[in-house]
């Protein structure tokens, strides 16, 4: 579980510098990489998920050709 919350923050974090990109900001690569995907509050590690089958994320090379 722990391995799927730090993927889809990779995901959501990448998603978001990109907006910001977009709008004209500044992205500075050691602001990156002071960004952790491994967030170690607020995660019930062995807590209640559940899973929403209908809902599927954009593939990160459909998201890069599109100049996401």
């Amino acid at each position: 579980m722990a391995n799927a919350v730090i993927f889809q923050n990779t995901v959501d974090l990448t998603e978001i510098l990109r907006q910001l990109k977009r709008e004209g900001y500044l992205i500075n690569p050691e602001d990156i990489k002071a960004i952790s995907p491994y967030l170690t509050e607020h995660i019930k590690r062995f807590g209640d998920y559940w899973l929403d089958m209908d809902i599927f994320p954009k593939a990160l090379d459909e998201m890069v050709a599109l100049g996401v």
